[in-house]
């Protein structure tokens, strides 16, 4: 009888306060306005039911299109951290992608998707979106595999976007991993510590040998990840206990959310289910063969310590872009997700170029 108490009172002082925040957060965020928008829907995208998330406190404002990353990593249930200062002035639509996150849990067999699936699915939520709101263009964002995602997206229909945002620019991913590694074998060995920065160069050598997903070595390439991280993360970027008290305390997270985090946080599980996606990211994207020209405004926004789309090697391309307007930001202290890391200067630096595009 006792242990049991005692279990319940462990229960009590580790669940009352995320309830009591949940339901804080639900009153915080929860959308009021007479021409608001606050919807949890599948939409029919492909053949199939995709779970998509719009918010706004005015539909009649300008319609962005959020591209998540991973591949297969969906942060919807994040969105009331970062999200809220832009539903004022836009009407904000999160996608979970075929083949993972709760579109995944609606059709569980529905797995591996190649881009060319995607790029559709993408069409017709834009077209979905253009009728529902009377655009005739929506503004695309694109964070980390989203931002490959969107940049094929936009060459094949360009007159549908009328601004593009990328956070954490995917360039060449896998050169990205090399420079990284090299950047914190350097650190390391600046340190002292030679073990560290002979392993990173090592793994630099194996990655450099490596021309398809069939050669990667998954274990080899996770280690030099966490070496590198622990030579190159910001103290500032929001820790991962941090992002567990955010989601649990988040009222747009469920237990389908938590299932494919679980699923999704092993290297080996993404590989497998989004092997098409992982292939082509790694091996076959390199933004500049796309060219550098675009018919519409373009933003690239940084974390000046992001080592897993480099910031240096999105600069290098930015120099190159042409654009009828175009603009970088780096936030300070932040990594590959500024917009968690920093969510009011993420959103005041996405404000800024928006509005600017309309003058």
């Amino acid at each position: 009888m006792g242990l049991m108490l005692a279990v319940l009172c462990v229960l009590a002082v580790v669940l009352v306060p995320i309830v009591v925040a949940r339901f804080r957060n639900a009153a915080l965020t929860h959308i009021t306005a007479a021409h608001g928008v606050q919807e949890h829907a599948y939409i029919t995208l492909g053949g199939i039911e995709q779970y998509v998330q719009i918010r706004g406190e005015d539909r009649r404002n300008p319609v962005i299109l959020w591209l998540h990353g991973g591949p297969g990593f969906p942060l919807t249930y994040m969105t009331g951290h970062y999200q809220a200062e832009l539903e004022r002035d836009y009407t904000v639509a999160v996608w979970e992608q075929r083949g993972c996150g709760r579109t995944l849990h609606r059709n569980p067999n529905v797995s591996n998707p190649t881009i060319d699936e995607l790029l559709s699915d993408v069409d017709e939520l834009v077209d979905h979106l253009r009728k529902r709101f009377d655009r005739d263009a929506i503004i695309l964002a694109g964070q980390s595999w989203g931002t490959v995602l969107a940049t094929d997206y936009i060459r094949r229909h360009p007159r549908k976007v009328a601004a593009y945002i990328g956070v954490g620019q995917v360039t060449e991913f896998l050169q990205g991993k090399i420079l990284a590694a090299q950047q914190a074998a350097d650190r390391a060995r600046a340190k002292g510590n030679i073990r560290d920065a002979t392993a990173l160069i090592r793994g630099v050598e194996c990655l450099r040998a490596t021309k398809c997903l069939g050669q990667l070595d998954v274990k080899m390439l996770e280690n030099m990840v966490i070496t590198s991280m622990k030579y190159l993360r910001n103290k500032a970027e929001m820790s991962g206990v941090r992002q567990m008290w955010t989601a649990l305390t988040s009222p747009q997270m469920r237990g389908v959310d938590v299932k494919w985090f679980l699923f999704a946080s092993n290297a080996r599980n993404i590989i497998e289910s989004q092997r098409n996606l992982v292939d082509y990211m790694y091996f076959r994207y390199r933004i500049e063969d796309s060219g550098c020209r675009y018919s519409m405004p373009v933003c690239f926004i940084q974390g000046n310590s992001d080592w897993i789309t480099p910031t240096p090697m999105v600069r290098d391309y930015y120099e190159n872009v042409v654009a009828a307007r175009k603009a970088m930001v780096v936030i300070r202290d932040a990594g590959h997700t500024p917009f968690l890391d920093h969510p009011q200067r993420f959103c005041a630096a996405v404000r800024e170029f928006l509005s600017n595009c309309r003058r």
